[in-house]
C-alpha cells in the first residue's frame, strides 16, 4: 500500500485562481471570512497539485475537490468520481493533502503549542493522560499535539470529523519522544467498533503531521509503508 502525500506552504499559491473548476468557485464564493478563504484555497491547491502529479494531470482544472454530505473531501476527474481516498488538513498557512487507493486515509497538522490541563482532561482518554504523564517536560506540548492530530486523523478517515467525541478515538504512540524529523509509528482504536487504524506521524518545523489508514489493509510488522517522499513532498521555508 502506498500513502503519498503533499505538504506545501501559502507562497506557493499561484496569483490567479484559474485552476479552480466551476463547482469549486461556487463554494468558493460562498465563503464571506478571509482567512476561511484563504485556507479552503490553500487546501484545494495542495490536494489538486498532489492528485497532478499521483494521476498524471497535466491541467489542474480538470481535477475537483468537492466536500460530501458528511463534509469529507472527494476529488472528480473531468466530473467523475475517483476512488481513491483523499484528506486535507491546514495550519499557520501550511497546508497538507494525503491519498491512498486502497484504503481510508486522514492526516492532520497540529501546531506544536502550549496546551492547557483542562484541554487534556477533556479530550483525552484515561491510558493517553497516563501515557502523557511518563513524557518529559520539555516533550509534553509535542506529545500532546501529536496526540490530538491523530485523534483528528482517525476522525477524518472515519468521515465524522470532530463530530464525535473525540474520547471515542484512543491512541497509542510506540515512541513519542522519537527523533522528530523521520517517520514514526502509532496506532489508533475507535470505540465501540474496536475499529483499528494504522498511522505514522513526523514533524515539520513547529508542526506535526500525522497520517492515518484502515489496520485492516496491513499484512503485518513486515508490511511497509511507502511514503512518496521524493514525488510529492515540499518542506516549508517559513
Amino acid at each position: 500500500m502506498t500513502i503519498h502525500w503533499l505538504l506545501l506552504p501559502a507562497s506557493s499559491l499561484p496569483d490567479g485562481d484559474d485552476w479552480l473548476g466551476s463547482d469549486e468557485w461556487e463554494v468558493f464564493d460562498e465563503l464571506k471570512f478571509p482567512k476561511r478563504r484563504s485556507e479552503w484555497r490553500l487546501g484545494r491547491f495542495v490536494a489538486k497539485r498532489a492528485l497532478a502529479t499521483f494521476m498524471d494531470i497535466d491541467d489542474p482544472a480538470r481535477i475537483q475537490i468537492i466536500a460530501a454530505k458528511d463534509g469529507a473531501p472527494e476529488a472528480f476527474i473531468d466530473g467523475r468520481k475517483i476512488d481513491s481516498s483523499i484528506s486535507i488538513s491546514h495550519r499557520q498557512d501550511v497546508a497538507a493533502c494525503a491519498i491512498a487507493s486502497e484504503a481510508r486515509v486522514g492526516c492532520d497538522l497540529e501546531a506544536i503549542e502550549p496546551r492547557t490541563s483542562r484541554f487534556v482532561e477533556d479530550f483525552f482518554t484515561d491510558r493517553e493522560r497516563a501515557a502523557l504523564g511518563r513524557t518529559p517536560d520539555e516533550q509534553r506540548d509535542r506529545h500532546v499535539a501529536l496526540t490530538w492530530s491523530a485523534k483528528e486523523s482517525a476522525l477524518k478517515a472515519l468521515r465524522v470529523g470532530l463530530r464525535r467525541d473525540t474520547r471515542s478515538v484512543e491512541v497509542g504512540i510506540e515512541d513519542p519522544e522519537a527523533i522528530a524529523t523521520a517517520w514514526h509509528a502509532l496506532n489508533v482504536t475507535s470505540r465501540p467498533e474496536n475499529r483499528r487504524f494504522r498511522g505514522w506521524w513526523r514533524c515539520e518545523t513547529d508542526l506535526v503531521l500525522t497520517l492515518v489508514c484502515d489496520d485492516s489493509v496491513a499484512s503485518g510488522p513486515s508490511d511497509q509503508l511507502n511514503i512518496a517522499r521524493n514525488r510529492f513532498f515540499h518542506r516549508s521555508t517559513r
